[in-house]
């Protein structure tokens, strides 16, 4: 099974071989074969052609779909911070719910990065996923009242530090989104080619 990368390259050998497959079938604007040769040779450049440019598509809408779902994955595991904690540091989080989500609610906003900044540089995961959790909460509810501001701003920086620091999936998205990328290139160039290759080579 190809990756990307060779499918892309199949990509643009497939428009240079049509190329010269159909200008192999005439000279100086006359056919080399008979009516019936010559319909059955164009017809095997054209199916090169396309089959290549299909099983391209394919594997790029797979590809796609595959980043899409475990980026969509990584979400759900992140929504719920207090999932990603084992036995004792549940513990310590339940213990400590209720006045996390009261500071969350009532601190100012930049008092409350403050406390989510110190929660990441203290690296007790308890805190962390407590306050990832309401703080997000906090975050979203403001949004929908003011939208951004600096503090606004300031809350979700802290926010997506506590984020990396308990779930660290920033290598595993950041390796998913090149892949869906590449992917969603794959795609655009794939049709570029083609349509030049139909536009300008004739069909």
């Amino acid at each position: 099974m190809k990756n990307l990368e060779e499918h892309r390259k199949a990509v643009e050998a497939a428009g240079t071989a049509r190329a010269e497959a159909r200008a192999a079938l005439s000279r100086d604007n006359r056919p080399l074969f008979s009516p019936e040769e010559q319909a059955r040779r164009e017809a095997e450049a054209e199916a090169t052609f396309r089959n290549t440019f299909t099983d391209a598509a394919a594997s790029a809408v797979a590809a796609i779909a595959d980043a899409e779902a475990e980026l969509a994955a990584l979400d759900r595991r992140e929504a719920d911070p207090v999932g990603a904690l084992i036995a004792d540091d549940l513990t310590k989080a339940n213990a400590r719910a209720g006045f996390v989500k009261e500071d969350a609610e009532v601190l100012p906003l930049a008092a409350l990065a403050d406390r989510c900044e110190d929660a990441g540089r203290g690296g007790d995961r308890a805190s962390m996923a407590l306050f990832l959790r309401y703080g997000q909460r906090r975050l979203e509810a403001e949004q929908g009242k003011r939208g951004y501001s600096d503090d606004t701003a300031r809350l979700e920086a802290a926010l997506n530090t506590l984020r990396a620091r308990l779930f660290n999936h920033g290598d595993k998205r950041d390796a998913l989104v090149a892949r869906r990328d590449a992917a969603q290139q794959l795609q655009s160039h794939a049709a570029s080619v083609r349509y030049i290759q139909q536009r300008y080579g004739g069909r």
